[in-house]
């Protein structure tokens, strides 16, 4: 087997980030961001300050007028053009996103996961200007992005991790999870590349 393009999907602070570098590092391996079309397009307006929220509505708000798929649609688009072939595409938050991406018959997605309370500490621990500071606001922000009270275009992770074809747990240390990554892509994914 020998997959071009790997999508990452998890809950917030789950670990995603550690899984992405990993194949950045060990695979040479390139990341595009579905939220960067979002990005694009906040800056189109002129928007220059924005919180984790407003990133959120204006995703949900691009797939109710384009489509469900208009993230990955966009974002597919730009990585044609600049003719890489071994993508990971991060910030998948939909599953009609993955519906289209899982057109490509050299996708795999992989799930990340981890326990409620080891996330809130460690998004605490990570520092980001626009992470919740209190479980209860980091609770608001969680149930969000896995679906709770979410339209058909809205933020859908857990929905999103159904659709996996690897899951990995990340409820230990950086040690246990960064040999779960290599028992899946070393001895799984890509065997034949240390043969």
């Amino acid at each position: 087997m020998n997959f071009k393009i790997i999508g990452v999907v998890g809950q917030i602070a789950s670990g995603k980030g550690i899984l992405v570098n990993y194949l950045i590092s060990h695979f040479d391996f390139i990341s595009f961001s579905l939220s960067s079309i979002v990005h694009a397009e906040l800056k189109k307006k002129g928007i220059k300050k924005y919180t984790r929220q407003t990133l959120q509505d204006k995703g949900d708000e691009l797939r109710r007028r384009f489509g469900d798929d208009v993230l990955a649609r966009r974002l597919f688009e730009a990585i044609n053009e600049q003719k890489k072939d071994r993508i990971i595409i991060e910030g998948i938050r939909n599953p009609v996103e993955i519906e289209f991406l899982k057109k490509n018959s050299n996708f795999i997605l992989v799930g990340v996961k981890a326990n409620r309370e080891l996330r809130f500490k460690r998004l605490l621990s990570r520092g980001k200007k626009w992470d919740p500071q209190t479980y209860e606001d980091f609770l608001k922000v969680d149930r969000r992005d896995i679906g709770v009270g979410q339209g058909k275009s809205g933020q859908q992770v857990g929905k999103c991790l159904a659709y996996c074809d690897y899951v990995l747990t990340n409820n230990k240390d950086l040690g246990d999870f960064d040999k779960k990554v290599e028992k899946l892509f070393i001895h799984k994914l890509f065997p034949s590349r240390f043969v």
